[in-house]
């Protein structure tokens, strides 16, 4: 399958199944594992230098994701892509985030809100041009960054990983300048919302920036994207 080469960075404390999760995810939404193809848990085992019981830990991730079908008695095959994943996906997003601005808005610290702004720098450092997949680790903290502020393990984990799908897929395609100046403005709506605990204006925010991300999103994928 040539995944091999997907896992040369990973370190040793990451050879689990969320680290199998990540390559086998980021595998599928480049286009490098095609729908249909089988996952076949020793052979990917051999292939990342793993044992098979986090392949099979990962599989089961990446069902509930939506980008593998387990069926019994057969395996594990990669689900095709659609227009509509990526919507829902964005969709799903928009409730989890905005319930998490909301929530950041009321229970925040002072040391959340330095973390969202190191989070929102970093962004602008990167501008429009840094590689696409730059864009999509800083865009992943910062939103990381606001689950994190509402202080909720668990809103946390769920979020992270829904936020893992749209950030393996954005790692394919850059913004563009007035793009980045545009989800740059919206970032620091956000931010100001949440420093002065304004939880309407803050869920308001995050559910426009969404909306507008889900647009950019479902054009490359209409364009030709990779897994369409």
């Amino acid at each position: 399958m040539e995944l091999s080469g997907a896992v040369d960075g990973l370190p040793m404390a990451q050879r689990t199944s969320e680290g199998a999760a990540r390559v086998l995810r980021e595998s599928i939404l480049s286009g490098l594992l095609k729908p249909g193809q089988p996952l076949r848990e020793r052979i990917l085992a051999d292939e990342l230098g793993i044992s098979r019981t986090p392949i099979r830990e990962a599989l089961f991730i990446l069902q509930g994701e939506g980008l593998v079908d387990l069926i019994p008695n057969r395996g594990a095959t990669v689900r095709a892509i659609t227009a509509r994943d990526i919507a829902q996906i964005y969709s799903l997003r928009a409730v989890l985030e905005a319930h998490a601005a909301r929530e950041a808005a009321e229970n925040r610290t002072e040391h959340h809100l330095e973390q969202l702004e190191d989070a929102y720098a970093r962004l602008r450092r990167l501008g429009s041009k840094a590689t696409a997949a730059e864009q999509a680790h800083g865009d992943f903290v910062f939103h990381s960054k606001i689950s994190a502020a509402t202080g909720s393990d668990l809103l946390q984990t769920i979020t992270r990983q829904v936020l893992a799908v749209t950030a393996s897929y954005r790692a394919h395609y850059a913004y563009r300048a007035q793009e980045v100046k545009v989800a740059n403005q919206q970032h620091r709506g956000i931010v100001d919302a949440l420093r002065d605990r304004d939880p309407d204006r803050a869920e308001k925010l995050v559910g426009e920036h969404l909306t507008w991300s889900s647009r950019l999103a479902l054009d490359h994928f209409e364009a030709g994207a990779p897994g369409g």
